[in-house]
């Protein structure tokens, strides 16, 4: 099992040990990045780490690129840093005397002076403020001199990979892009920044694949990146790297691999290279990495709902021409329903009278009814009274059926009869 679905099952304790003792280190850009926002002494205790492993640290080309790249952007950051917290204690400081000259003015509290008060929060912000300022002050203009940037050159000379060629380049963004549509890491998670941006992970991931074919030996990559496209979570709970990852490394270079973040590598780095790391700098770095977490999540949350926002409002905006016509409609058919209405009202004295007259019309019609019945009965007396009076004595009337030449026949007989005396 464990051969066919390496993935889904963590390196047991002596291949820790194996890919410790032999692995190719591969360091993504956004260690290096973060070293700038480390205090000196966890990054110094960061670099002594990788120096100790230097002989096996290896960079993809797409790594240092993206290094040399966000560097800029890094640095100033943190410079602004000190602008936006200045910002912000000012915000607060005139808010909460704001609240609390609005409760003294509510009326007047035998115990809480809001000037007391006052004073001490002013004294409070004022030591703040002027610490800032000289942090600020001493913070180091690394934009031109910039020895974190000289020691990871230092550090990193001949161990970076090379660039894929243009053709290869364009042939990863073509599969990226089936790669992307299907969710198979890495890589995905970064679609919306489109263009060919979006497949920096991939390309990253793929120049690993490539160095581990040619050093046929274990790899560990240590990245601060927090997506899911790169690890495992369940629950909140990172398990390791995504399994796919693994799977794919296996298949295609048939060595073992696994993922670190920087303080995890760190600790590790206490028990399988027996170096004394400084816990307070394990410490930084993890509370750095879970900043970053907490701002993805949040990021992820208002990108979720700003998306949900957005999907109703082209609904809105897709269905208001259809609500536009069954305006329309309903208003075009009201002249109609209220012409109906009008004749529905006009109608109705006219279906009253008819049933007036139904209704004096009935004992007119029943009479009628009754001098018909009589009338009939009054015919048939005097059909009957006629043919009494015309049939002779002793001559039977016919009977029903006979028909009208037997009566003849029977008249002719009697007349012979009665000529010849018999």
């Amino acid at each position: 099992m464990r051969k066919n679905f390496p993935g889904y099952y963590c390196p047991t304790e002596d291949e820790f040990v194996e890919m410790w003792g032999a692995c190719t280190f591969a360091i993504d850009a956004n260690v290096l990045l973060n070293l700038y926002r480390y205090s000196p002494e966890t990054r110094e205790e960061l670099i002594g780490i990788l120096a100790a492993i230097s002989d096996r640290l290896w960079v993809p080309y797409q790594a240092a690129l993206e290094y040399h790249r966000d560097r800029i952007k890094v640095i100033e950051q943190q410079a602004s840093a000190y602008d936006k917290l200045r910002e912000l204690l000012s915000d607060t400081r005139n808010k909460l005397e704001n609240d609390l000259r609005s409760v003294a003015s509510a009326g007047r509290h035998p115990f809480i002076s809001a000037d007391r008060l006052l004073e001490k929060i002013t004294t409070v912000f004022i030591e703040i403020e002027e610490e800032l300022e000289g942090l600020g002050q001493e913070h180091p203009d690394l934009v031109d001199n910039d020895p974190i940037k000289n020691a990871i050159a230092a550090l990193l000379e001949g161990k970076v990979g090379a660039p894929y060629s243009l053709e290869r380049s364009s042939t990863i963004h073509k599969e990226g892009k089936t790669r992307y549509e299907n969710e198979e890491p890495p890589g995905y998670r970064d679609a919306s920044k489109g263009g060919i941006k979006q497949y920096g992970d991939l390309v990253l991931w793929f120049q690993i694949i490539d160095h581990a074919k040619e050093s046929k030996g274990p790899v560990i990559l240590v990245t601060d990146d927090r997506k899911d496209d790169w690890w495992l979570r369940f629950k909140g709970r990172t398990i390791g790297p995504r399994p796919e990852l693994v799977n794919e490394m296996v298949s295609k270079a048939d060595v073992l691999f696994y993922m670190y973040s920087t303080d995890p590598f760190m600790e590790r780095a206490r028990d399988y290279l027996e170096r004394q790391v400084k816990q307070q700098a394990i410490d930084e770095v993890r509370e750095i990495r879970k900043l970053d977490e907490d701002y993805l999540r949040a990021r992820d949350i208002a990108g979720a709902a700003l998306a949900s926002k957005e999907l109703l409002d082209s609904l809105n905006v897709a269905m208001k021409p259809t609500y536009d016509l069954i305006e329309g409609l309903r208003l075009a058919a009201l002249p109609a329903q209220e012409m109906m209405e009008s004749l529905r009202l006009a109608a109705l004295p006219t279906q009253e009278m008819m049933e007036s007259l139904r209704a004096a019309a009935q004992p007119t019609s029943d009479l009628l009814e009754s001098l018909s019945i009589a009338t009939r009965a009054a015919f048939e007396s005097m059909d009957s009274l006629r043919l009494t009076a015309q049939l002779p004595s002793g001559i039977a009337e016919p009977d029903e059926g006979e028909s009208d030449d037997q009566m003849e026949e029977d008249a002719d007989s009697d007349a012979l009869d009665v000529q010849t005396g018999e």
